[in-house]
């Protein structure tokens, strides 16, 4: 095991009270200053660690935000009850994902902390950097989500599979790229429609030519 995972196994094992109280003073000044013009220092010096004890549970700044986005990420998930898609018709499946589409949007409207961490992750490449674990647990919760389209017959499989995934996750991507660094200027309600246009691209992308009449009726319950 190289010496970040280790680090990251030593910050788990803390007391929950312990690591937060450290994560939530790195959280402070990443939301405040951004990942680039954040101060490890400072950071160090408000949460009364020395730099022997950081580096022995956070290796460098990058895990430092690291941990403060994986945090970030399991509270939004906790938000909006996220649970593996289990539909029992074409419908439902369209039902059931933009329900998960349209409930991360609502959230992250309501609660600025989040959406401000989400912002700084699109805004700097380093940030990205940071992270790039954590992009690919999505992407491969993205790729459960696809298969268990195709398996009640609501996705096309006229594609490889490996290809339709990377295609809807880099537009679902996109999405939440311009999301995060629009939607305060949007009224909630004007956000959710938009959500509901964006999602409805993804119905016509991804569903099987033939399935028009089941999916546009998930289409219309999603916006209902």
């Amino acid at each position: 095991m190289d010496q970040r995972l280790q680090a990251r196994v030593r910050l788990r094992q803390l007391p929950d009270h312990q690591r937060a109280a450290w994560l939530d003073v790195a959280e402070e000044e990443f939301r405040a200053f951004g990942f680039e013009g954040a101060s490890m220092n400072r950071i160090l010096t408000r949460a009364a660690l020395s730099k022997g004890q950081a580096y022995y549970y956070f290796a460098d700044k990058g895990e430092l935000y690291r941990a403060v986005i994986e945090r970030a990420i399991t509270d939004l998930s906790r938000l909006i009850d996220a649970k593996p898609v289990q539909p029992e018709s074409v419908a439902d499946y369209w039902r059931q994902t933009a329900a998960l589409f349209g409930n991360v949007t609502a959230i992250l409207k309501q609660n600025e902390r989040l959406a401000k961490l989400g912002r700084g992750i699109y805004r700097e490449t380093a940030a990205q950097a940071a992270t790039t674990d954590l992009l690919e647990a999505l992407h491969a919760r993205f790729q459960q989500l696809i298969e268990a389209g195709q398996t009640i017959g609501a996705i096309r499989k006229d594609l490889p599979l490996a290809l339709l995934i990377n295609m809807a996750f880099a537009v679902a991507r996109e999405a939440d790229r311009w999301f995060a660094l629009n939607a305060q200027e949007l009224r909630p309600h004007d956000v959710l429609a938009l959500n509901h246009r964006v999602f409805s691209l993804f119905i016509a992308m991804l569903a099987p030519s033939d399935g028009g009449d089941a999916l546009a009726q998930a289409s219309k319950s999603s916006k209902d």
